[in-house]
């Protein structure tokens, strides 16, 4: 990467435990539908499906190698320190990008200098970003998504949290808060609790209502056979934990 690169690009940052055919699907979109500048920050969390040599195969990448899963935010902390973007996108391997994702996200994240992360809207996810939308073919997809991803900043709305399914910050977040609380293991719920990290330090969170991306859902979880429902029970017990205490203190 380049020194203008790095001062002005994006890094786009992706980890996978497994499940490659969603990593290649993910990557193929990427590659197709991305026509700004851009790095690739790609973290093999000890894949034994030939995950590393898919990751090996992108010319430039940064691939980094983990021998064991060490979960979602220590993976995707792992790649936000080793990327050099000033615009940081962190993108789950079970998701399908389509025209104009980033160049929409990052007009939206430009239109306002207090704004410190975006997110698009997505299916099969909770909150305000969802939109429940299934399709019989990805030709049906990108008929949708010509439409639905046309630059339009009215679409554009401030929002109180994030889901990470897709994340775009800027570079003044990760310097500012730092990194994923690695305390939830192999992930849920360090995306909202970022989120609301970044609101605390005085970011403003926006979902650019102009992209869809479509998500799988858990498809790391389902491919490894890891029981979703106990991880989400502990981590929901973790946050409560400690936001419930955070307010407590700042009362």
């Amino acid at each position: 990467m380049d020194s203008i690169t790095r001062l002005n690009g994006v890094s786009i940052v992706l980890a996978a435990y497994n499940a490659l055919e969603y990593s290649r699907t993910c990557l193929e979109s990427i590659i197709e539908y991305t026509k700004v500048p851009y790095e690739l920050v790609l973290v093999d969390n000890g894949s034994s499906d030939g995950t590393k040599e898919y990751f090996e195969t992108f010319p430039g990448a940064r691939v980094i190698r983990n021998e064991t899963n060490l979960g979602f935010p220590r993976g995707y902390n792992q790649g936000m320190k080793a990327c050099n973007g000033k615009y940081i996108v962190l993108i789950n391997n079970d998701c399908i990008v389509s025209y104009n994702w980033l160049s929409n996200m990052l007009s939206c994240a430009r239109s306002d200098a207090a704004i410190g992360m975006v997110g698009p809207r997505g299916n099969r996810i909770n909150g305000v970003q969802r939109i429940e939308r299934e399709f019989n073919s990805l030709e049906e997809f990108y008929r949708f998504t010509g439409e639905f991803n046309k630059p339009d900043p009215k679409k554009w709305f401030e929002v109180k949290k994030l889901v990470g399914f897709c994340l775009l910050l800027k570079r003044e977040v990760m310097e500012k808060i730092g990194y994923f609380d690695e305390s939830y293991g192999l992930g849920t719920h360090e995306d909202i609790d970022y989120a609301l990290r970044a609101r605390q330090a005085g970011f403003k969170l926006f979902c650019a209502g102009n992209v869809f991306i479509y998500h799988f859902s858990h498809r790391t979880f389902i491919a490894n056979k890891i029981n979703l429902q106990e991880i989400y029970k502990h981590n929901k017990f973790v946050f409560s934990q400690k936001w419930s205490l955070y307010k407590v203190k700042n009362k």
